[in-house]
């Protein structure tokens, strides 16, 4: 289900490269293959709940008194005439729904966010190169002016490919976009630009998000459907199983008569990430700015107490504090 990586290497198209390495007490990081952890996640359900595949939520209409029920329209994804449709009721949905998330939407809550325009793409390709299954491998990411590709190895002989480029890329057709990158890619890195696209390609515009709340009369939001920065950092994964623990027990509080556990859990879930959310927000800025990224990349690279706090950050090892220390910083930065 998950291959292991042992580091990333980090460079810049002007050469400056890094190394985080992965290695530590907790173990190595790891590549999902997202179709199996989907897949085991889904039979857990089934084994805790009643499940209902192959239907799709058409709308949502939230109560208007505290004590109501949320009224949910549900078809088949093959009914074509509209005569499977059916009528559910519930006492509080979880948007666990991504980033255009109906549940969002239903509720209000969406907000259009105004910086960080940018589109992103992932797909899969064949990796001739691939370890034996089980050994790990080292991920890559190429950092650009305002762009940078990451590539991550997954079981199943494939690399797990991540394109994200300001939204005006995709002015040009998908392939011009994926095959311009992959051969700066090739370029700077050595990985072939010839490598097999096995699966499709998934495109999300804008690839930031936010809501106004997490949660309210009859709802909670989960995992992205909560907000999403940039998957530069990596936690999407992370995000999606601690905001689902915190939901769950939430949920378990409301429906225990505490009148204010769903709205407690926007407050618990913003005061759980508002840190780390700052960090992704620091490293946007380094990437809006080569000249700053390449200099911040050689001092990290020269200096190894640094490179490790900062692995340990973006890992979610420490406190996401711990990068946002003016001593941290000075001692990165200073010349």
């Amino acid at each position: 289900m998950a291959r292991p990586i042992s580091a990333l290497d980090v460079r810049t198209q002007t050469g400056a490269a890094v190394r985080l390495e992965y290695a530590t007490a907790a173990g190595y990081a790891c590549g999902f293959d997202r179709v199996a952890l989907d897949g085991s996640l889904l039979d857990r359900a089934r084994a805790a709940a009643v499940v209902e595949t192959a239907s799709v939520v058409t709308s949502i209409s939230l109560p208007a008194r505290p004590a109501g029920y949320v009224r949910l329209t549900v078809a088949p994804t093959d009914d074509v005439d509209g005569s499977s449709v059916q009528q559910w009721r519930a006492r509080v949905v979880v948007g666990a729904d991504g980033p255009r998330s109906l549940v969002a939407r239903s509720a209000g809550v969406t907000a259009t966010p105004r910086l960080l325009r940018k589109a992103g793409m992932t797909f899969h390709e064949s990796d001739p190169e691939a370890e034996t299954e089980g050994r790990p491998m080292v991920g890559e990411f190429l950092l650009g002016n305002g762009w940078y590709v990451g590539v991550a190895p997954v079981p199943g002989g494939r690399l797990n490919v991540g394109i994200v480029v300001p939204s005006e890329h995709l002015g040009s057709p998908l392939d011009q976009v994926v095959a311009r990158t992959r051969g700066l890619m090739s370029d700077h890195s050595g990985m072939p630009v010839s490598a097999r696209t096995i699966d499709e390609r998934m495109v999300a515009l804008p690839l930031r998000h936010r809501v106004r709340r997490a949660s309210g009369r009859g709802f909670l939001l989960a995992g992205d459907a909560a907000g999403f920065i940039d998957p530069f950092t990596g936690e999407g994964l992370h995000r999606a199983l601690v905001s689902a623990e915190l939901a769950a027990d939430s949920i378990t509080r409301w429906l225990r008569g505490d009148s204010h556990a769903l709205d407690d859990y926007d407050r618990h879930l913003r005061a759980r990430f508002r840190t780390k959310d700052v960090v992704s927000w620091v490293l946007q800025a380094f990437l809006a700015r080569p000249a700053l990224l390449d200099y911040a990349v050689r001092r990290l690279a020269a200096r190894r107490r640094q490179r490790e706090v900062l692995t340990l950050v973006l890992t979610d090892q420490v406190p996401a504090t711990r990068g946002l220390d003016p001593r941290f910083l000075g001692r990165l930065l200073a010349p």
